[in-house]
């Protein structure tokens, strides 16, 4: 018997999905709960979600508590758990044109949580992620004035391979909207492997 995935959708806002934990700071809106998600640690047991969808979430998120929502993510996942990210890309207009927006993001910015290892092997947290994916938007998935801008067939020519994703987020004039990463959650033994 197949068991119903368990879905959070982090930092809801106007976007309540029936079926899903829809979590928000803003007692304003409809949500399940109301959370702060930079006072640790969250309200929510360990190993809880199968999937996480992220959107316009962790811009929000001053610098010095995005390592800790990380950790907070991974600790709140189940092994191999999903964990879909969509935020304004650092290079767009969306970035920097709220006033609440106080992280950027570009090509690599999870590579830290690799398990292999990025950066020399520098170690900032014990969550690992996996990243399966980065992509580059040229408009904004979900437009909203201007809705089929999010629907043309223009992302693809962006995404390519890394290599010309790198080329064309250093070099592209204009800029992108957004960024999507999904995260795959690792959860491995951390201690010594037992022989035999």
């Amino acid at each position: 018997m197949k068991t119903e995935q368990v879905k959070l959708n982090l930092g809801c806002g106007l976007d309540y999905r029936d079926g899903w934990i829809n979590l928000d700071f803003n007692k304003k809106i409809k949500a399940d709960a109301y959370i702060s998600l930079e006072k640790f640690p969250w309200p929510i047991k360990s190993n809880k979600f199968d999937y996480v969808l992220a959107c316009g979430v962790l811009e929000h998120i001053v610098p010095t508590s995005l390592i800790k929502v990380m950790e907070e993510l991974h600790r709140i996942c189940k092994p191999n758990a999903l964990i879909d990210i969509y935020v304004p890309h650092r290079s767009g207009m969306y970035a920097f044109n709220h006033i609440t927006h106080y992280s950027f993001f570009g090509l690599g910015k999870f590579d830290t949580f690799k398990p292999e290892g990025i950066f020399n092997g520098e170690r900032y947290s014990m969550a690992r992620f996996n990243v399966k994916k980065e992509k580059l938007n040229f408009f904004d998935h979900n437009i909203i004035n201007y809705k089929f801008l999010s629907k043309l067939p223009i992302n693809g020519i962006f995404n390519l391979n890394r290599t010309w994703q790198m080329l064309m987020e250093r070099f592209q004039f204009f800029g992108f909207d957004e960024i999507y990463y999904q995260l795959e959650v690792i959860k491995e033994s951390m201690g010594p492997k037992s022989e035999g």
